[in-house]
């Protein structure tokens, strides 16, 4: 296993990231019922786009902090996460207007799917009593396939949670089942769960999603000031 190095993120870092979070969620069933019939060049330039308020803006603002993990053989970034730190109430509304995306595919994106989403995900954590002015969210983790189950996400949340706790406040997230394997035996707990079928979306992607069932799940988890990792084990893996 080659050698690692965690290092905070910066904006030019942008367009690696970018493209491990293509090649990651391309193995992701929803993302592959999202994308639809999108071209490769519309999708990376899309998730660009999308992803810039985390990656650039919000680290530009100072409310939002990239790590990497970077393989020293090679000098790239194989794994990367964001984490959203707690809003000061000094930002402006423009600036609060500018941490936001709406996620919305274009031509050959699938809107059922989006929208699903926007009405059932994207509120999971607020429901289970995320405050942005208060709390940690975890914005997006990525490892290029070639390097996962390494360790990496793990070594990535680990450095999260110290942050976290040095601060003194609860840390957020919405999470695929895989993901939330990691994150509950990182100190996590399950706050709520959602499910689809993705054939609801498109009916030639009916019964394909990760679930024995065939459908489709997320998570929200939080994690409290100072909880300590523990092994344990979930009914999907």
């Amino acid at each position: 296993m080659p050698p690692f190095t965690l290092l905070p993120g910066v904006p030019s870092d942008l367009d690696e990231m970018v493209h491990i979070w293509v090649t990651a969620m391309d193995q992701d069933p929803f993302w592959k019922t999202w994308m639809g019939t999108m071209t490769q060049c519309q999708i990376e330039q899309w998730t660009k786009e999308n992803l810039g308020y985390r990656i650039v803006t919000g680290v530009e603002l100072g409310v939002m902090q990239t790590w990497k993990v970077v393989d020293e053989s090679n000098g790239n970034i194989v794994a990367w996460t964001g984490l959203s730190f707690p809003w000061p109430e000094t930002l402006t509304d423009d600036e609060r207007a500018s941490l936001t995306s709406s996620w919305s595919p274009p031509e050959g994106g699938n809107w059922l799917i989006r929208n699903w989403y926007v009405e059932n995900v994207a509120p999971m954590v607020g429901n289970g009593g995320y405050d942005r002015s208060k709390h940690f969210l975890r914005q997006g983790s990525m490892v290029l396939p070639s390097y996962q189950r390494l360790g990496l996400m793990t070594l990535l949340t680990k450095k999260c949670n110290t942050i976290a706790d040095e601060y003194g406040a609860s840390t957020y997230v919405n999470a695929r089942p895989k993901a939330t394997s990691m994150f509950l035996k990182e100190g996590f707990e399950v706050c709520s769960v959602r499910d689809a079928e993705l054939g609801e979306f498109n009916e030639t992607r009916r019964g394909k999603g990760e679930l024995e069932n065939g459908e489709t799940r997320f998570c929200a988890l939080k994690r409290e000031i100072g909880a300590v990792p523990k092994k344990r084990k979930v009914d999907w893996e």
